[in-house]
């Protein structure tokens, strides 16, 4: 390597010899032992290849094994006490574990790195940062559906975006709005008929559920019970005069019960078991359907209480409930408007709740004697995995393989994924000729990836733009083909606007392989501005869940940021701990109302503001009877409990029927509001507002550091 780089004039300031201390290397020593002997010829006065170092630029780095995480673990650490402005990163020599993970190591410390194969040191490969990061943005919101941040991203389709953010926080004024005092010019060739759209409630109601229901925030379960409450509603009129006369008046008291404004502590949910085991027999009615859905009956139990705001996360691990999911389905298919509008913008969306597919990509490697029983309990590992991956998705969608073959190895792949998919009903296929170079495989594959299918904005389009996530497989096999299908991962990553991991495929003779890793370092290579964005974004809504999220899926350096997302999350919406006295109560509830007063009185963003106030306060810093009694004798607390109430959030659907034109309070009503509720409780307190601003900052932070 050193003197096809002196040969290439690549200078070299230190080296970093990567060597293994597992017992087995050649002549029985270690190939840390092997380094040792190379330091001591590059050191010396005759030095190696016409190159003599310095004593102190060369370095052997002890490796305990060749794997991705042990290299990196042992490079990231010779880095800390030498962080270099450059890095030169060999392969082709063996051991491709060291060799990226040297490279992990080198993006984990935010160092320009780039490979240098054995057999080509004229030609390096950078593994760069996206250099069109702005124009990635767009799709990555969109995909996320951060409607507020697009009117800002996107100042063209500004009234799409601001109708869609609208629609998502339960807010049908705003469409009123604009339907009464906008030109048509204004209105981006929008009818009266598609504004009066956003106008009714229960179209809003479900698309600000579907819309937010997997980031699992206080509104949304406040969505979802009324959700629950109008779809069993609805469905009961329909179906009430065929209805037995026993299961039409359990179902009617059910549905009087749900709609209760007095139920604060859930306390109807449990009538719906009672319900459901009547109607066991029941195999016609839709009302029976529903309420027989066990998942969506947990799920409406957990969200009811009002405490559905405390947990740390989403009520729903893993898939959402059979009945939620075909609801969502079907509004998606026939109603949601913003399919259309999206597209209107030269945008494609995608489906609501997400595909639930999973891609994995992997490098077929030449075929060795008795090497097939070893191939596929390796792709039976793979698989496996991402189905578990799968299984942590709100919905269950398909696995996808895609096996990387060269022209010597594409037949034994085809073999390969045919059994596979026979063997796990996986959607198992082969992209080939990929070539045993870097661009040529970074190209050949995203060609292939491409060209699939083209996304529809809707569920069911089969395209890989779609895929809720990406998982590389790091496998034995040509260097710089491994190499490129990391690039090729970490561009279709940033094209599907989703999560990208990283592990590696370590074989054992006779038994399962094992994968190791899940690494997600490769943000650093473009996710991670991304993800900090929307970041941003969700901390600015109060949306802390989605925010806590997102930081999760980055590499360390954005991850660094979540001790302080989840602290302001305990601050704004935890519940008070038991010792805390009545004071101490009175004082987090006015910090929590100024914050959430400063929220509304910048007008930036869709925030169903009095609906949050209402769950940040009760019963997280006060208890039902103690809250009675506030209210009673706190003119502006019950009027935010009036506002709460009146949200979509609240009992808007189970009201409608009496309201004929319930009022829509302006951000300012809310605001005043907010503010006479806080002096109330004492007075403004900016505690909160300033620790929100420390965060959104340092999200910031790391959103220009990754340009």
């Amino acid at each position: 390597m050193l003197e096809a780089s002196a040969a290439a004039e690549v200078p070299i300031a230190q080296v970093a010899l990567l060597g293994t201390t597992a017992a087995g290397g050649p002549g029985g020593r270690t190939f840390a032992e092997h380094a040792g002997a190379l330091q001591a010829r590059l050191t010396s006065a005759e030095g190696m290849f016409g190159m003599r170092f310095d004593p102190a630029a060369v370095s052997v780095v002890d490796v305990r094994a060749p794997t991705l995480g042990d290299s990196s673990a042992a490079v990231g650490g010779w880095f800390a006490g030498r962080p270099p402005t450059d890095v030169l990163v060999t392969c082709g020599s063996g051991a491709f574990a060291l060799s990226m993970g040297a490279v992990c190591a080198a993006l984990a410390a935010g160092c320009p790195v780039r490979i240098l194969p054995i057999d080509a040191p004229w030609r390096t490969y950078s593994l760069d940062r996206t250099c069109d990061a702005e124009a990635r943005l767009v799709p990555w919101l969109i995909r996320h559906r951060f409607w507020d941040a697009l009117a800002e991203a996107d100042p063209a389709n500004r009234i799409i975006w601001e109708l869609l953010a609208a629609r998502q926080a339960g807010d049908t004024g705003f469409a009123a709005t604009v339907r009464e005092r906008s030109s048509p010019a204004e209105r981006h060739g929008l009818t009266d008929g598609q504004l009066g759209k956003f106008t009714e409630k229960w179209p809003t109601a479900q698309a600000a559920l579907f819309e937010r229901i997997g980031r699992g925030e206080a509104a949304d379960y406040g969505l979802l019970r009324a959700w629950f409450t109008q779809s069993l509603r609805s469905l009961f009129r329909k179906e009430q005069d065929r209805l037995p006369r026993h299961a039409r008046d359990q179902i009617g008291r059910l549905i009087d019960l749900l709609g209760d404004r007095a139920d604060g502590e859930g306390g109807a949910a449990g009538h719906i078991r009672v319900v459901a085991r009547a109607s066991w027999s029941d195999t016609t009615s839709g009302c029976a359907a529903m309420i027989k859905d066990d998942a969506l009956t947990r799920l409406y139990t957990a969200a009811s209480t009002h405490r559905a705001h405390l947990r740390p996360e989403r009520l729903a691990s893993g898939p959402l409930p059979p009945t939620l999911l075909q609801a969502a389905d079907r509004w998606e298919a026939k109603d949601d408007q913003g399919v259309r509008l999206v597209s209107s913008t030269g945008h494609t969306g995608w489906p609501v709740l997400g595909s639930g597919d999973v891609l994995g990509l992997l490098v077929v490697g030449l075929e060795h004697d008795g090497r097939e029983a070893e191939d596929r309990l390796a792709l039976r590992t793979v698989l496996t995995e991402l189905r578990g991956r799968r299984e942590m998705l709100p919905r269950r969608g398909v696995v996808r393989l895609r096996l990387l073959a060269s022209v010597e190895t594409q037949e034994r792949a085809h073999a390969l994924a045919r059994w596979a998919a026979t063997e796990s009903g996986a959607d198992v296929r082969v992209i080939a000729p990929v070539p045993a170079d870097f661009t040529g495989a970074r190209d050949a594959i995203l060609a292939e990836l491409a060209a699939e299918a083209a996304p529809t904005g809707k569920l069911g389009s089969g395209s890989l733009r779609d895929v809720d996530e990406i998982m590389i497989v790091l496998n034995p096999g040509p260097p710089l083909t491994n190499y490129g299908m990391i690039a090729a991962g970490v561009e279709w990553s940033l094209t599907a606007a989703c999560p990208l991991w990283v592990a590696e495929l370590v074989r054992k003779a006779g038994v399962p392989s094992e994968l190791r890793g899940g690494q997600r370092v490769l943000a650093r290579l473009g996710a991670d501005r991304m993800l900090a964005h929307l970041a941003v974004n969700a901390v600015k809504r109060l949306d802390m869940r989605t925010a806590r999220r997102l930081a999760g899926r980055g590499s360390e350096t954005l991850r660094t940021v979540l001790p302080a997302l989840a602290e302001l999350e305990q601050d704004l919406l935890g519940a008070a701990p038991d010792p805390w006295t009545p004071a101490e109560r009175r004082s987090a509830a006015s910090r929590r109302l100024t914050l959430l007063a400063q929220v509304v009185s910048e007008r930036r963003h869709h925030v169903p503001v009095a609906y949050i106030a209402l769950e940040a306060l009760r019963p997280a810093l006060f208890p039902w009877t103690v809250w009675k009694e506030m209210c009673a004798a706190q003119p502006a607390l019950r009027q935010l409990a009036k506002l709460a109430n009146e949200s979509l959030q609240g009992h808007a659907l189970d009201r409608q029927d009496r309201i004929r034109r319930p009022s829509s309070p302006t951000a300012t009503d809310v605001r005043e509001t907010l503010v006479r509720a806080a002096r109330e409780f004492g007075g403004l307190d900016g505690a909160l507002v300033s620790a929100h601003k420390t965060v959104i900052n340092r999200l910031e932070g790391i959103y220009r550091q990754s340009a």
